[in-house]
């Protein structure tokens, strides 16, 4: 069935000019390459699988930015830490929960990380949602992908277990995050609270591809989970904005944001971009049954593989920074893998750089770099960073079956 599917969708992207066969421009760079650096690995490190990879930093993690039942921004301290890590950097370990909890290891992992939560949840009277930091510390603002990427975590806890509380949660911050769209720009999402609606300049007076592409994605899976009306048209219509206003038609990968004042373009590409519009393409998809999605998805993959990839040391990296926003593609690639069989050789590549990670950028703290290939530390220290990892592998071990 998948495979006559393949095979129907390359026709298809052939007439939209997408290649189904292997970017040659990175197969060249790699037959050009240095032949790759053998590194033999420790008998004890080479049992492991990825699952236990995937514990294993969590654990580490524990041991060296756990603070009381939160965590520290940084290992070790940077100037201007604040108390406890950001909303942002907690909610990778949510997704470490969830998906140690999906590999068999114990609930209370997953409970422990959701129970922290709530020290950012902002129970106010209008459009209750989680803030910047925990509550304790003051307030502060509330950002639409912020909410998001809980949103998605609440809505994965839900399937997991089954808990009401978690889709109850995912419907409340779910208000909030639509609450973020409005017709300036022609549609789309603000960044976060404090700069909506009133702004008129300065450079977070925008609309941006994160918060719209998570939004489609949030309310997709709401309405695969619902079936609320409310949900579907909204998906559809944040990410035909989305797809309409950043997508650049050279490459269809995603501009970051568009200037409400000025009316500029900022014409930086992330993964994640990619990532979320391939994810949320897919749930669309599913929904629909409207061919086009999975067509979109599947072109802005392609070209994600080719833009965010370069041969170090004669191996395929994907980029050497920001590296859990390099996860969210693998994720997305592993969510698209279903529908399309050459995503399999994108998702190969990450193993390859994970498992090269492993070995060889990691300091003595067993902390990764940010860069995989281990020419630079990069911003080790952050939570996020090592977050990521859990992910990575975990996603990965799912994605073979491990658990």
């Amino acid at each position: 069935m998948i495979s006559s599917k393949i095979t129907f969708f390359c026709s298809l992207l052939f007439l939209w000019g997408v290649s189904c066969s292997s970017d040659p421009s990175i197969e060249d760079q790699l037959e050009e390459g240095n032949e790759e650096t053998e590194n033999p690995v420790p008998e004890e490190e080479e049992s492991l699988s990825h699952k236990e990879k995937a514990k294993a930093v969590y654990d580490m993690i524990q041991s060296l930015y756990k603070k009381e039942n939160l965590y520290k921004e940084n290992f070790p301290s940077q100037s201007g830490d604040p108390s406890y890590s950001y909303l942002w950097p907690y909610v990778g370990m949510l997704t470490a929960g969830n998906v140690l909890y999906e590999l068999g290891y114990d609930r209370s992992i997953l409970d422990k990380e959701f129970s922290g939560l709530e020290a950012y949840y902002d129970d106010r009277s209008v459009l209750p949602t989680y803030q910047a930091a925990p509550v304790t510390e003051g307030q502060t603002d509330h950002y639409y992908d912020d909410s998001a990427i809980v949103a998605m975590e609440l809505i994965k806890a839900y399937e997991l277990t089954g808990d009401a509380f978690y889709l109850n949660r995912a419907k409340t911050v779910t208000e909030f995050i639509m609450s973020g769209e409005d017709s300036r720009m022609g549609g789309g999402l603000y960044w976060f609270e404090g700069e909506s609606t009133n702004c008129t300049d300065g450079p977070n007076c925008m609309k941006a591809a994160n918060t719209s592409a998570y939004a489609a994605y949030v309310t997709s899976k709401m309405y695969q989970l619902t079936n609320e009306s409310q949900y579907r048209t909204f998906a559809e219509r944040v990410y035909e904005w989305n797809y309409n206003t950043l997508r650049d038609p050279s490459d269809n990968l995603y501009w970051n944001d568009i200037n409400i004042g000025t009316e500029q373009i900022n014409t930086t590409k992330w993964t994640y971009n990619a990532a979320l519009m391939i994810m949320a393409g897919v749930n669309l998809y599913e929904i629909s049954d409207d061919q086009e999605y999975l067509i979109e998805a599947i072109s802005t993959a392609r070209s994600a593989y080719s833009k965010f990839t370069s041969v170090i040391n004669g191996q395929i990296f994907y980029q050497t920074h920001d590296s859990w926003f390099n996860v969210e593609l693998l994720s997305a690639f592993v969510q698209l893998s279903a529908y399309d069989s050459k995503t399999d050789e994108y998702i190969d590549v990450f193993i390859k750089n994970m498992d090269y990670a492993w070995d060889n950028a990691r300091n003595a703290e067993e902390q990764f770099f940010e860069d995989w290939s281990g020419n630079s530390e990069g911003r080790y220290y952050w939570l996020l960073h090592q977050a990521a990892l859990i992910e990575a592998y975990g996603v990965v071990a799912l994605y073979e079956n491990e658990s």
